[in-house]
């Protein structure tokens, strides 16, 4: 006997409550957050103002891993320390006489600041290791002797493979990439508060107060950005180029990147090291969150916060 139909049975499911569909919507976005967080984007914290004025002193950016689709201009995270000697040899003793940083095609037992340790660095801009990598990165490093190492934030320059010449007289900083030479515009100076270390016979409180640092805006191709000016044109020794035979063309064996702090990111970035290997990139920073307007008292305080770079 055939079963008699029930009106509730095709009545359709009553619709779900709007407080259903956001807690399942914040559920979805939460997950794909978490997913995206730990295998594509990662936020980290600046120390340092190596890349000022662009990135100030704490802080924070997110950096998309990999080094796909890098370009000049572009902002990334790299490491700067050489490679490991084999058998794990510990580096050669520091000589006092010498404090300069020898490159990577020069002798010497010279301090490698590369590998002091954060506390130490006070100028340029670093990112701990620990936000950039794994877990199990973390485990790995922790269970090393190896001595303690930051990454750096750096603007590319110029990218493998492109053909970069040095020592070009009046072009900013003695670069043209690729038939293009770098530019520079001088603009009014900024005052900004950064993180150096006090001068001699200067009190904390003093140094913790703006002062005015020179500041220019330079173009590369398409990509134009503050930089802050140094003093002196480098001279590329990290790289063994003459100074005295002019201009000098070569293909880039590597990325050229320098830190946009001109003067106080030098330690190091390609005047220091020479090319960064691909291999020793670890993402792209495309975007700055919400630091302190008050280091950068001549800005707006909206140009502080979210913004995305470069």
């Amino acid at each position: 006997m055939a079963r008699k139909r029930n009106d509730e049975d095709e009545r359709p499911a009553p619709p779900r409550r709007f407080s259903t569909k956001v807690a399942y919507c914040v559920l979805l976005g939460g997950a794909a957050l978490v997913i995206t967080r730990a295998s594509l984007a990662t936020l980290i914290q600046v120390h340092g103002d190596g890349m000022a004025p662009t990135i100030l002193n704490g802080e924070s950016v997110i950096m998309v891993r990999g080094a796909w689709g890098i370009e000049a201009g572009d902002l990334v995270v790299y490491d700067p320390s050489p490679p490991e000697p084999v058998g794990g040899d510990e580096l050669p003793e520091p000589d006092n006489r010498n404090s300069l940083v020898p490159g990577p095609r020069h002798g010497g037992s010279a301090v490698d600041e590369r590998r002091t340790a954060r506390g130490e660095l006070h100028d340029t801009a670093v990112v701990d290791v620990d936000d950039v990598e794994s877990n199990w990165e973390r485990v790995r490093e922790r269970g090393t002797k190896a001595s303690p190492r930051n990454f750096r934030v750096g603007r590319v320059l110029a990218v493998p493979g492109d053909t970069v010449t040095f020592h070009v007289p009046d072009v900013a900083l003695g670069l043209v990439v690729n038939g293009s030479a770098l530019q520079q515009k001088p603009d009014d100076p900024i005052r900004l508060v950064l993180s150096g270390k006090p001068a001699v016979g200067e009190d904390r409180e003093d140094a913790d107060s703006p002062r005015l640092r020179a500041l220019a805006w330079e173009t590369l191709g398409h990509t134009r950005y503050p930089v802050l000016l140094g003093g002196e044109v480098p001279t590329w020794a990290s790289m063994g180029l003459p100074e005295d035979l002019g201009p000098i063309e070569v293909r880039a064996e590597g990325y050229l990147i320098l830190a946009d702090n001109r003067d106080e990111g030098a330690c190091c970035d390609s005047r220091a090291i020479g090319w960064v290997t691909p291999d020793a990139l670890r993402g792209e920073v495309v975007v700055r969150l919400a630091g302190n307007p008050g280091a950068a008292p001549d800005s707006d305080p909206r140009s502080r916060g979210l913004a995305h770079l470069p």
